[in-house]
């Protein structure tokens, strides 16, 4: 019986060796599997780093792409870095290739040098890791309050306006596109009580933009209000963002609006219908309608309503104090609603019998007042105005909205305490994608150069 149980402790010895030297492989290997994915894990960190630049300068006519892909793939992942051999066979090795016009394929190779793996034979691994990345033209239509508040040296500013400090935070986003001003498009769309110049764009989105970009920039002066809505609707009109219906997405020129305002909507712009002897009440005319406050600039909140009116005067959207006026030199008076018609109109009582003067909005059945049909004579003040100010913030959105569904990306910025956060966050594509600043200059330039370097990023990834 003795025997017997020395035999067994015998076989128990040898099944325990040869268990325990599975175990010690299995570690080993454990180990050395953390060691090839850290390998492997940085070599793909340099062959993007290295794709990304040699993609980014692939028009820069003062170096050549392949060559600036290699170097920065070696200076992100050095030879001997993490334990790979520091010269000779094994050592790291980068080679780039041009994919077409407007990619840059890079791959790595090097080998991870073995530790207690050699026990089962292995003295290198061999790693690899590829990347390819494409540099995408983009689009770029920046969209800049100069409304009356934009004067305002309060807020931190010290001595410098909001709109000196804009104007020099816009100028340096610019300059970051300065190399490939040949390939991608820039537009200007400053905006206050009317949007634009004469309605359309200060500048047409175009390429070799930087001069003409920062005069522009340097030529906005703030008065008015802030006719949100209709900027940003002007975006996707003529001068604005190429149509891409039907264009695949690989294909698409990537598409950004870049938004800054210091306050909230106060100003729309709509269709409208008036009749005199100046108009045709058959015919479509287009206005601007704002809210003014007892000292001028208001920001359309409802603290501010009680102080607030719609402004007696009907702009045109072709420039600041261009106004409709009809027999006599009158002012077309927002506030006048109706049917739009003259003689004929159900309209007469309390308006000139000459023209029985009244103003048909075509806002009004798709944005309904409460309570009031869209013809209604008289809507009285402390409704229209509120109705104004929340509608005006509505089609901003709306239209904003309508861009994303383009897949534009906005960025939209504002500062602290001046305009609200959940407007701005509305407005833009997301997180990411929107930044309420602490109302001094640099920290302005510097959310602008943020953005500038993000979408430089998305360019070529």
């Amino acid at each position: 019986m003795n025997r017997v149980i020395r035999n067994q402790r015998g076989a128990f010895v040898v099944i325990f060796a040869v268990a325990l030297l599975v175990i010690l492989g299995f570690v080993a290997l454990g180990i050395e599997g953390g060691r090839w994915y850290l390998v492997r894990a940085e070599l793909a960190k340099g062959v993007d780093a290295a794709a990304l630049n040699g993609a980014k300068n692939i028009s820069n006519p003062y170096v050549d792409p392949l060559v600036l892909a290699r170097e920065f793939g070696y200076e992100n992942f050095q030879a001997g870095y993490v334990g790979t051999p520091a010269s000779g066979a094994g050592s790291v090795q980068f080679t780039a290739t041009m994919k077409d016009s407007d990619k840059i394929s890079v791959t790595g190779n090097v080998d991870a040098t073995a530790t207690l793996a050699r026990i089962f034979g292995f003295d290198r691994i061999p790693v690899a890791a590829a990347g390819m990345a494409q540099k995408k033209k983009v689009e770029i239509m920046m969209i800049l309050d100069r409304s009356g508040s934009m004067n305002d040296p309060a807020g931190g500013w010290g001595s410098t306006s909001k709109m000196q400090a804009l104007q020099t935070a816009s100028a340096s986003f610019v300059d970051y596109f300065k190399n490939t001003q040949t390939d991608d498009k820039m537009g200007l769309i400053s905006f206050a009580t009317t949007a634009g110049i004469n309605g359309v764009p200060d500048l047409a989105l175009g390429n070799n933009f930087v001069t003409s970009m920062k005069t522009s920039i340097g030529n906005m002066n703030a008065t008015g209000a802030t006719n949100t809505e209709d900027a940003i609707d002007q975006s996707d009109g003529p001068g604005g963002f190429s149509d891409q219906t039907g264009v695949p997405g690989s294909n698409r020129i990537q598409q950004f609006v870049v938004f800054f305002s210091d306050g909230m909507p106060t100003a729309l712009r709509d269709k409208f219908k008036f009749h005199d002897n100046s108009y045709n009440g058959n015919q479509d005319y287009d206005g601007v309608v704002y809210g003014v406050g007892s000292t001028g600039h208001s920001n359309c909140r409802p603290s501010d309503y009680s102080s607030m009116s719609v402004y007696n005067r009907l702009h045109k959207p072709t420039g600041t104090n261009n106004f409709y006026t009809y027999s006599g030199g009158n002012y077309v008076d927002p506030s006048t609603t109706g049917d739009g018609k003259g003689a004929t109109s159900l309209c007469k009582s309390g308006r000139p019998p000459a023209a029985y003067a009244n103003t048909k909005w075509y806002l009004f059945p798709n944005y309904p007042v409460p309570g009031y049909g869209p013809e209604q004579c008289s809507i009285p003040m402390n409704v229209l105005l509120p109705y104004f100010c929340r509608t005006a913030k509505q089609l901003a959105l709306d239209n904003a909205q309508v861009l994303k569904n383009k897949y534009i990306k906005i960025y939209a910025v504002g500062p602290q305490g001046q305009v609200d956060q959940d407007f701005l966050e509305d407005l833009s594509s997301g997180a990411g994608y929107w930044f309420i600043y602490d109302g001094t200059p640099g920290d302005l330039q510097a959310v602008f150069q943020k953005i500038a370097k993000d979408i430089k990023l998305r360019l070529v990834q």
